[in-house]
């Protein structure tokens, strides 16, 4: 693997695609429940690896580890421009769905729940609580892209997940579902 990041390094092509290959969707999905967009984050997936192609003779190392955590690092970066453009701070609601746009699927509409209450969860938590949870990055993983101690990873995703609890309950501590 080592020697696939050399490779994309010096510009093959061919190493380009196999690291596309194999981060495209974990990205798409990572920006997509950061953002709660899709469409947005497929432009930013796009982004992200314009990116990686022309930008991959600056890592200054062969590890994959750490080209991993480049590649979501150059995402978290492009997914923080677009918060600051576009204020992106609208949840998707159910209510607005009638039922010609959506039958009732349990999964569908736990799915939407949990973007939902993302959304609500700040970004300074939000993206290392996505990390941890969703994308199933160790804490030094995440201290490495965050640029962060891990003490106070430890403690953003501790905080994310008591915030993204407190919205889930309601105002008398019964739950949503």
């Amino acid at each position: 693997m080592d020697d696939l990041i050399a490779k994309l390094k010096k510009g093959d092509e061919a190493a380009f695609k196999q690291v596309m290959a194999m981060y495209k969707k974990p990205i798409f999905n990572y920006l997509s429940l950061l953002l709660g967009n899709r469409q947005v984050a497929e432009e930013l997936t796009q982004d992200t690896f314009v990116k990686v192609y022309f930008k991959a003779h600056t890592l200054k190392t062969d590890n994959a580890q750490a080209a991993k955590a480049w590649i979501y690092c150059i995402a978290t970066n492009l997914a923080r421009s677009e918060f600051r453009k576009k204020r992106i701070r609208q949840l998707f609601s159910l209510s607005d769905l009638n039922e010609r746009q959506a039958s009732y699927n349990p999964d569908i509409e736990g799915k939407l729940l949990a973007e939902q209450l993302l959304s609500l969860v700040p970004e300074k938590w939000r993206v290392p609580l996505i990390m941890k949870e969703m994308d199933n990055f160790s804490f030094e993983e995440i201290a490495i892209v965050l640029n962060k101690p891990i003490g106070t990873v430890k403690s953003m995703v501790f905080r994310g997940k008591d915030h993204l609890k407190k919205q889930y309950l309601d105002p008398k501590g019964a739950s949503h579902v």
